[in-house]
């Protein structure tokens, strides 16, 4: 039930758009709004405490986190320089991989319920834009569930270089049809705790992808 909770918690702090400083109800509003104990309540904050989606403080209740100053200064910086697109390609190889291994070892309840449910969104005949989101939503929540705060804020960063290259593989229904497949393959690793077979249904991935790109260069 915690993990439902947390899930659904991170899904609101998405969507209603709130910022960092924002502060959340307590748990015993959260416990009545959503009728389940305190104590599933402080179970879901404190998975979300640990993604650093969130900051306890006792005296200032729970916070919706900001990410480090240093790390977003530095992407900040980085996001003005052109990239090749081969560099990127190879950032994510080196890292996308492990980032699998580890959320199959570290990734909560919560965070595979997330998964599956943008898997669950995710259908061959959707369009280029909508198939690339819901990609970007994968990746993004698999980075998050690693529990390594850079890996994963470097990871999202390099979305926005990749996405018009990422675009192409989405535009045919094979390459949508790749993409969920290869989710598919890495979910069932996580949700078996097989980071090896993570790490390498992670790199089959982005192999057909790369392979696809490549044939609609």
């Amino acid at each position: 039930m915690s993990a439902e909770v947390a899930a659904y918690l991170e899904r609101e702090i998405a969507s209603r758009g709130l910022l960092p400083g924002d502060k959340l109800p307590t748990e015993r509003e959260l416990a009545a709004q959503l009728s389940v104990s305190r104590a599933t309540v402080r179970a879901a904050l404190q998975d979300l405490a640990g993604k650093h989606l969130l900051e306890r403080t006792p005296g200032r209740g729970t916070l919706v986190a900001a990410p480090p100053a240093p790390v977003s200064e530095l992407y900040a910086r980085l996001a003005n320089v052109d990239q090749a697109q081969q560099d990127v390609a190879e950032l994510r190889g080196s890292l996308e991989p492990l980032v699998a291994e580890l959320a199959a070892l570290r990734s909560s309840a919560a965070d595979l319920i997330q998964l599956q449910d943008v898997l669950n969104g995710s259908n061959e005949h959707l369009s280029p834009e909508e198939a690339l989101r819901l990609d970007v939503q994968f990746h993004t929540l698999l980075a998050q569930a690693s529990r390594n705060q850079l890996m994963a804020t470097v990871l999202t960063l390099s979305c926005s270089w990749t996405s018009e290259m990422r675009l192409r593989s989405h535009s045919t229904l094979e390459g949508r049809r790749t993409s969920i497949d290869g989710h598919r393959h890495i979910l069932d690793a996580l949700a078996s705790r097989d980071a090896t077979g993570a790490g390498i249904a992670m790199r089959n991935h982005l192999a057909d992808v790369a392979i696809l790109i490549r044939d609609r260069h």
